[in-house]
């Protein structure tokens, strides 16, 4: 096994762990009722935004720099060409927004700390970002998927 594929199934397996863990951080909120449940959502908000920070910083820009040339020659001579100028530009500039949406939750959840418990606005405001977040993640697999196929990491 390559590096460049150890780099990629890293960035696959802390990305699926960003997949599992924004629900949970979601069903925190929902449920949340007490100084224990804003411990643990306090717990999973860092480690969500540590691990989309990895992801975005230590893994994906490297694979990026290294992945990124050759897999464009391929992608430009498929037959679907259109994939690098859509895809892999959204990509790129789409996948910066998930972590900084994640870093937000997790600065007003540390911010708030116990106020959370009363204020029901601030609850949704943090549920529709969880939920942005999951739909970038979402989109990103998607897309990086897709672009494998295409030109697969040697």
């Amino acid at each position: 096994m390559s590096i460049g594929e150890l780099v990629t199934l890293a960035h696959g397996f802390l990305g699926v762990l960003l997949i599992v863990g924004t629900p949970w951080a979601m069903a925190e909120l929902l449920a949340l009722s007490s100084p224990e449940g804003v411990k643990r959502l306090k717990l999973v908000t860092a480690g969500l935004a540590v691990i989309a920070f990895l992801v975005s910083i230590f893994l994906a820009a490297p694979s990026y720099l290294v992945y990124y040339p050759p897999a464009k020659e391929v992608i430009l001579k498929s037959p679907t060409p259109w994939a690098h100028t859509v895809l892999m530009e959204i990509k790129e500039h789409v996948g910066l927004g998930g972590p900084l949406v994640l870093f937000v939750v997790a600065f007003l959840v540390w911010y708030y700390n116990n106020a959370l418990i009363e204020n029901k606005d601030l609850r949704k405001l943090l549920f529709a970002l969880l939920a942005v977040s999951l739909v970038v993640a979402f989109y990103e697999i998607a897309l990086g998927t897709y672009i494998a196929r295409i030109a697969p990491v040697r």
